[in-house]
């Protein structure tokens, strides 16, 4: 019998043994843990058995929240990688133009001189003094002329050197002769000799159209929008309105003493009917067939802002023998010319 407990002994340890092996060490926890909590809730009110349930429910639900945000976290970079390295794949890689704020500020200053020296636009102001050499079936120079007008400007630059300027407005051309257009002798009943002169004191006011068009050599001053020039115009002349006032009188004239003395005695009576005086006025419309083409030689001065240019007259025609024609550049009496201010708009 002793045998054969020692044996029984033996198989019932071994058993122990094999069971222990078999079972996990979260279990024995688990086992240990339930046996705490059942003498716990038997020992426990149920309030407090109820937050330890909310408690642990809350912790399950942080668990698994946290597990769910580690994986997406874990899962996101391989899909943004994918994403960017597709993209990067797709569009071909450009070089960076990498430029400092200065160098901008520089490229611009750069950009909008070169664009003010290329193209200005703006209103121009002309004074000028007309002399005219012949008008209609009058050929006696003026005595005195002047001009205003107004235009709009467009000038361009090509290059350094050259440039064209065009203009096109309304001119205001007011010229005055006084001059003796014809003599006559004669002889009274007593053989006293006299001498009538026929004066005419002719204004006229002319309304035209004007388009000169100037073609420019000169050099821009380095660094700056100033341009220093000469040039060739041409120009082209539409009159439209004129009116023309026209005085005439009549003189007389002697060297004889008998017939001088006659002459003080009426002007003392206030008789003399010398000067006979008789005036007029005249006012036409010019037709399409009225023009004036003219030619000057230029010499100024451009900014962006205000210019100024000097032009002489150099030759012209007309369409009619109305028309006005004017003293060029070299003539014995007064030259016409006239000066340009221009005032940019850009």
């Amino acid at each position: 019998m002793t045998t054969i407990q020692k044996l029984l002994t033996i198989a019932s340890l071994a058993a122990v043994a094999v069971f222990a092996q078999a079972q996990p060490a979260d279990s024995a926890s688990a086992a240990i843990d339930s046996s705490q909590t059942a003498v716990s809730d038997r020992t426990s009110v149920p309030a407090d058995s109820a937050t330890s349930n909310a408690t642990t429910s809350d912790t399950t639900a942080a668990v698994q929240d946290s597990i769910a945000t580690d994986s997406t976290v874990a899962a996101a970079p391989d899909s943004l990688n994918t994403d960017s390295t597709a993209a990067d794949s797709a569009a071909p890689k450009k070089p960076r133009n990498k430029i400092t704020y200065e160098e901008y500020q520089a490229k611009v200053k750069r950009t909008a001189k070169k664009r003010s020296r290329t193209l200005h636009h703006g209103l121009s102001l002309v004074t000028a003094s007309y002399n005219d050499k012949s008008y209609g079936h009058m050929h006696y120079d003026v005595d005195w002329g002047t001009g205003l007008g107004m235009y709009y400007f467009y000038r361009r630059y090509f290059g350094n050197y050259l440039g064209i300027q065009g203009r096109a407005g309304a001119l205001y051309r007011y010229s005055r002769w006084n001059f003796d257009y014809s003599s006559t002798d004669g002889k009274t009943d007593a053989g006293e000799k006299y001498t009538l002169t026929h004066n005419i004191d002719r204004k006229y006011h002319n309304f035209a159209l004007d388009m000169p068009l100037t073609g420019k050599f000169g050099y821009h001053v380095k660094g700056t929008t100033t341009y220093l020039f000469t040039g060739i115009t041409l120009g082209l002349t539409k009159p439209i309105y004129e009116m023309v006032d026209t005085e005439n009188r009549l003189y007389l004239h002697t060297k004889d003493k008998n017939l001088k003395k006659e002459l003080e005695l009426i002007d003392a009576e206030g008789k003399n009917p010398f000067p006979v005086y008789e005036s007029h006025q005249t006012k036409r419309f010019f037709y399409m067939d009225d023009w004036e083409t003219n030619s000057w030689i230029a010499l100024g001065i451009e900014n962006r802002l205000v210019s100024i240019e000097f032009q002489m007259f150099m030759i012209g025609a007309t369409s009619q023998n109305t028309n006005h024609r004017y003293n060029h550049i070299g003539h014995d009496s007064h030259p016409t010319w006239r000066v340009f201010l221009d005032f940019s708009i850009r």
